[in-house]
C-alpha cells in the first residue's frame, strides 16, 4: 500500500475539490442544454430520452453532494499538523476507499455525458 503524509493530501484535497467543480459546472451545462433541446422537440421517443437523461442528472447532483461531504469529512478528520510524516494505516485506507468512489463517480459521469451527447443529438436531428 503506497505511504502517504499530510502534505500530499493537502495537494489532494485542493485537486478533488477542483475536479468535483468542474463536473458540477459540467453538469450544470448538460441540463441546459437538455432544457434547450425539449423546449425545441416534441416527439416522444425524445421525450422518453429527455426524461431518463433528466433522472440521470439530478442522480448526478445526488452523488456530488455526497462526495464532496465525504471528501470534507474526511479531510477535516486529519491533524492539523502539516508535517511531512506517513499516516497511519487507518487514514491510508479510508483515502483508498474515497479514491475510488472519486473513481467510480468520475466513470459514471463521462459515461452518462456521453451517453448524452450521442442519444440526445441523434434523437433531436429527427
Amino acid at each position: 500500500m503506497e505511504t502517504l503524509n499530510n502534505s500530499q493530501l493537502a495537494h489532494e484535497h485542493t485537486s478533488l475539490k477542483l475536479k468535483m467543480e468542474h463536473f458540477k459546472q459540467e453538469n450544470v451545462l448538460l441540463k441546459y442544454r437538455l432544457s434547450k433541446m425539449v423546449d425545441e422537440n416534441e416527439g416522444k421517443k425524445f421525450l422518453e430520452n429527455a426524461e431518463y437523461f433528466q433522472n440521470e442528472l439530478l442522480i448526478i447532483d445526488v452523488l456530488l453532494k455526497k462526495l464532496f461531504n465525504e471528501l470534507e469529512e474526511f479531510f477535516g478528520s486529519l491533524p492539523e499538523n502539516k508535517n511531512v510524516r506517513p499516516l497511519h494505516e487507518g487514514v491510508t485506507a479510508d483515502y483508498t476507499k474515497l479514491k475510488k468512489s472519486f473513481v467510480y463517480f468520475e466513470n459514471k459521469f463521462m459515461r452518462l455525458s456521453k451517453e448524452f451527447n450521442e442519444k440526445m443529438l441523434e434523437n433531436s436531428s429527427h
